[in-house]
């Protein structure tokens, strides 16, 4: 080459003659004005395209993390507020379910003196519904004879027989008025407490199903956040995968004959080093003819040590670890097994419930 023919011209002569000197001030401004140039660009060209490989992974991470703090979170939020109503109308529930166990027991109570105190009031009266003031006093009229005796003296003799239960009948029927009071008023309490646990029965019944909806409404949330979070997990993992495989096939370390393609960043960035440090001993060379027109050995070899090939050291940004990936469960949803009882509540239709015109139905 036209260098080595030069530095061979150098060394047999010693000093560099004018048509030498021109040639080399001719490869001088080569050097500096062509090559040196050259391997800036390609650096630069190769570091920017570290940044870039380096940006797509940061890219995948940085779409996991707004997911994250966003879509997730809100779910998470949601999800909460939904466990929150749930647990309100389940407690509402419960509270219910406990007035109405209560009522009815107090309702068994009174349909127990209800039929105690009524069917008391029913056996007073011998006969039914009403024929008790009916007295047959045929027995009162033995004895009197028609013939012998005027109407007038029958009947004050049947008003001397009938006088001693007077006393009987009316002390029989003030007990059997104050059973029917008594009778009237429990009956009356009975029926008001039955309207009572009608009620809450209804109530019972109305709040159940808002609280199974409420559960199942949580149980459906959940289940479309875990789909929505193992999606973007999975979109994240093949995200990140493929931009690490990216970066790794065209930065290196080059394998096989990955370099000779020109795809490993890293080859070219040690052989971009040897260009630089052979072009910069050329360049060392260079100079000292020109400036002295002669060879320093020792100007030469301290200008070599001064070759530095730090300005072409590619910058390798430090790929994160990946963020785990966060996917919720369903521990604490409410469940079918949590979810408030079914059938809904019903109360016991009591024993009076279908009496007789005037007579409750009694207990056995």
């Amino acid at each position: 080459s036209q260098m080595a023919e030069v530095q061979a011209e150098i060394h047999r002569a010693g000093r560099v003659t004018p048509g030498v000197y021109s040639t080399l001030q001719k490869l001088l401004s080569l050097v500096t004005s062509v090559v040196e140039p050259a391997i800036y660009d390609a650096h630069g060209a190769d570091q920017l395209l570290v940044l870039s490989l380096h940006r797509e992974i940061m890219a995948c991470d940085a779409t996991y993390k707004r997911f994250l703090a966003g879509t997730q979170r809100s779910g998470h939020s949601l999800l909460s507020k939904m466990r929150g109503e749930w647990a309100a109308t389940a407690a509402t529930a419960e509270t219910l379910k406990a007035k109405f166990a209560a009522c009815l027991d107090e309702r068994d109570v009174l349909v127990r003196h209800n039929n105690s105190i009524c069917c008391q009031q029913h056996a007073a009266c011998g006969a039914a519904y009403g024929d008790c003031d009916l007295v047959k006093l045929s027995e009162g009229f033995a004895g009197c004879d028609y013939k012998t005796h005027t109407g007038a003296e029958c009947f004050r003799e049947a008003q001397r027989l009938v006088a001693p239960l007077e006393g009987y009948f009316r002390s029989q029927d003030a007990k059997f008025e104050a059973l029917r009071v008594e009778c009237s008023k429990f009956t009356a309490a009975t029926k008001a407490k039955v309207a009572e646990c009608a009620q809450l029965s209804e109530a019972v019944n109305a709040e159940v199903g808002h609280s199974n909806e409420a559960a199942g409404a949580v149980n459906q949330g959940n289940e479309q956040l875990i789909a929505s979070c193992k999606a973007a997990c999975a979109g994240y993992q093949q995200c990140r995968d493929g931009a690490e495989a990216e970066y790794h096939r065209i930065v290196g370390p080059c394998e096989g004959d990955a370099y000779s393609a020109g795809s490993c960043v890293k080859g070219r960035e040690a052989d971009r080093k040897n260009e630089w440090e052979a072009t910069q001993t050329i360049k060392c060379m260079l100079e000292a003819y020109c400036a002295g027109g002669h060879l320093d050995e020792d100007e030469l070899e301290k200008c070599k040590g001064s070759i530095s090939t730090y300005q072409l050291v590619i910058t390798y940004p430090v790929i994160p670890e990946t963020v785990p990936c966060e996917v919720p469960t369903c521990e604490d949803c409410p469940g079918c097994d949590e979810c408030v009882d079914r059938p809904y509540y019903q109360y016991e239709v009591p024993c009076y419930a279908t009496p007789l015109p005037d007579a409750p139905t009694c207990l056995e």
